[in-house]
C-alpha cells in the first residue's frame, strides 16, 4: 500500500452532519467529520492521551471530541480542549494528532495520505470533468468491497483481454483478440484504447438495450464499440469511456482505497448520455454491480494473492499493456519510499500507536506516535 496520494475514504453524503464517521484507509483508521463551516476534516482515529476511538466520540463546535476524556481535537489535528485541566492550563504541544488535506470532488471525499508538502502532491484526476454534472449527463454512484489487494483490483479494472470470458454481457469470446494500442503516459498514469467486437449471442438489456434499440443501431453482431481506457496514481482511478454507438456512450470512473492488504473498496460513478430519466438509476446501478460481482469471483480467488515483486514472475503479452504501466507506476513510487511495510506493521508491537504521518511533521518535532513502518528504497 502507497502513501503520498490521494484516496477516496467515502462519497460526501455520507459524512453525517453533527457526528463523527469512521474510515479504514491503508490499514489505518480515521476519524471523519464536518467543520462549523461546512468543510470536511480527517485525522488519525487515535487519541493521543490513552488510545480512545475519536470517530466513535461526538462533534463540539466543529471540533471532533474523544468519548473516552473528552479531549477536543481541530481539523489541524490540534487540541483545542482537555475537559481534566482549569481554563487556564496551557494545553501541552503533543497534545495534536495527525491531520490530512481533505477536498471534495465528483460528489466524494478524497484524503491526501501523507507527508508531502502541498507543492509535491499529486493532483487530483480531472478526466471525469467533461460529463460529471453536465448537461445531458445522469451519474449514478455506489461501492463495492473485494477481499482482494488493491493492485489486483486496479489491474483488473485496466485489463481489456478478460472481458470476453468474465463479463458475458458485453464481451465476447469468439472475438477475443485485443488488437495492439498505443498506451500514452499522462500525468501522473497513462491511457489507452480497445475495440470491441459485439457477440450477436447476448444482446444488450435494460436501459442501455432500450436506448439501442430506439436508436435504430446496427443489431448487436456489427457493433463494434470503442473504449478508452486510463488510471490515474490519485485515488488509484481508472476510468472506462465506452463508445457504444457515436450518439450513445457512457463513462465508469471508479477508484480504489485500499482497507487493507488484502480488502478493497471500489468507489465508482457511471456517467450515461442516454435513459436520463432517475427511473432508470437503479438498473444501471445493479448493472455495475453486477460486473464487479463477476470480477470479484475471479479476482479474490488469484494466486498468489499480491502481485508478485519482479516483473518476470508473471508471464505478460501485448494485451496486458496498460496493466504492466500501472505495475510499473507502483514499483517506482515504492522505489520512493512510499510503501507501508504491511507485514512489519502487523507483527506483535509494544511501542506507541504508529500511524501514516501528516504533512505538519515535516515542520514540527515531538509527535506523540510512531509512523508506520516503510519499506525501504533498496528494497
Amino acid at each position: 500500500m502507497l502513501i503520498n496520494l490521494w484516496y477516496v475514504a467515502c462519497f460526501e453524503d455520507e459524512v453525517p452532519a453533527n457526528e463523527p464517521l469512521a474510515v479504514r484507509m491503508l490499514g489505518q483508521d480515521f476519524a471523519i467529520w464536518r467543520t462549523t463551516d461546512g468543510s470536511i476534516a480527517c485525522v488519525s482515529n487515535i487519541c493521543v492521551h490513552r488510545g480512545g476511538a475519536l470517530a466513535r466520540g461526538k462533534v463540539n463546535d466543529g471540533r471532533i471530541a474523544c468519548p473516552y476524556h473528552g479531549w477536543e481535537f481541530a481539523a489541524d489535528g490540534r487540541c483545542q480542549k482537555i475537559p481534566s485541566l482549569a481554563d487556564q492550563s496551557r494545553i501541552p504541544a503533543r497534545a495534536r494528532v495527525d491531520a490530512y488535506p481533505t477536498a471534495i470532488k465528483y460528489g466524494m471525499v478524497w484524503v491526501f495520505i501523507g507527508d508531502l508538502p502541498e507543492s509535491e502532491r499529486p493532483p487530483l484526476p480531472d478526466c471525469f470533468d467533461t460529463v460529471y454534472g453536465a448537461e445531458g449527463w445522469r451519474t449514478v454512484h455506489g461501492r463495492f468491497d473485494y477481499q482482494a489487494s488493491w493492485q489486483r483490483v486496479t489491474e483488473n479494472g485496466l485489463d481489456t483481454a478478460h472481458v470476453h470470458f468474465v463479463h458475458p454481457a458485453f464481451g465476447n469470446p469468439d472475438a477475443a483478440v485485443v488488437e495492439e494500442a498505443e498506451v500514452r503516459d499522462i500525468p501522473w498514469g497513462a491511457i489507452s484504447g480497445h475495440t470491441f467486437h459485439s457477440s450477436e449471442k447476448t444482446e444488450k438489456r435494460g436501459a442501455l438495450g432500450d436506448a439501442l434499440r430506439e436508436s435504430g443501431a446496427a443489431p448487436q453482431g456489427r457493433r463494434k464499440p470503442q473504449s478508452e481506457i486510463q488510471f490515474h496514481m490519485s485515488g488509484l482511478t481508472v476510468m472506462i469511456y465506452q463508445k457504444i454507438t457515436p450518439q450513445i456512450s457512457q463513462v465508469i470512473f471508479s477508484c480504489k482505497t485500499p482497507v487493507s492488504p488484502t480488502e478493497t473498496t471500489t468507489f465508482w460513478s457511471q456517467a450515461r448520455n442516454y435513459k436520463l430519466d432517475p427511473a432508470n438509476d437503479a438498473e444501471r446501478r445493479e448493472g455495475i454491480l453486477t460486473v464487479y460481482r463477476q470480477d470479484a469471483s475471479i479476482i479474490e480467488y488469484v494466486t498468489p494473492e499480491f502481485v508478485p515483486s519482479g516483473m518476470a514472475d508473471e508471464l505478460s503479452v501485448a494485451a496486458d499493456k496498460l496493466p504492466v504501466r500501472f505495475r510499473m507506476m507502483v514499483k517506482e513510487f515504492a522505489s520512493r519510499g512510499w510503501e507501508i511495510d504491511h507485514r512489519r506493521l502487523a507483527e506483535p508491537h509494544d511501542g506507541p500507536a504508529r500511524v501514516v504521518p501528516c504533512p505538519a511533521r515535516r515542520d514540527s518535532a515531538g509527535w506523540v506516535f510512531d509512523p508506520v513502518p516503510l519499506r525501504s528504497k533498496a528494497s
